[in-house]
This record gives C-alpha cells, structure tokens and sequence, in this order.
C-alpha cells in the first residue's frame, strides 16, 4: 500500500499496515455494555482500534493485551464483544 493511496491504518492484532477500507474499527464505550463496540460506520467517538475483519486476527486481538493497548485502559472480558452477539450496525 502506498502513502498516497489514503488513510493507513493498523491492525492492533497483527501490526501490519491496511487502508481502512480493509480493517474494522472497533471503539471503547464505558457507558455501554459490552463496552468495546464495532464501528461499522467509523464515525463513533473516542479512540478506535482498527482490526482486520478476519478470525485470526479478531480472535488474537480478543484473547492478547491489543484492546487494553489500544484503548490505555484496563480492559475486562465482559468489556469485549461477543462475536456471536455483537450488533451489525453502530449502537
């Protein structure tokens, strides 16, 4: 990917650089549960971490430190989405 070609992101799983047509942004909402929510839209406030949409790369960045990091703040289990249960839309 060039510098050119857009915003660059990267994934907190993986650290490998995308545009962010090609990762998922996820935000942190302390006011919600679960507190850590998808951003389909990418327009949620507040510090988003960008994750590639595919199973290896969620579910390292489910079951490492990459959310706490990302968000600088301790993050629970009960913070994080359920992927079976984590809502399409923005909430």
């Amino acid at each position: 990917m060039n510098v050119g070609d857009g915003p660059v992101r990267t994934c907190i799983a993986c650290r490998q650089k995308a545009g962010r047509d090609e990762l998922t942004r996820f935000v942190f909402r302390p006011d919600q549960h679960p507190a850590v929510v998808r951003d389909v839209s990418a327009t949620l406030p507040g510090r988003g971490a960008w994750v590639h949409p595919d199973a290896k790369c969620l579910d390292k960045a489910l079951t490492t430190a990459a959310f706490a990091r990302s968000f600088r703040t301790k993050i629970t289990a009960s913070d994080l989405p359920r992927p079976d249960t984590e809502p399409k839309e923005n909430g």
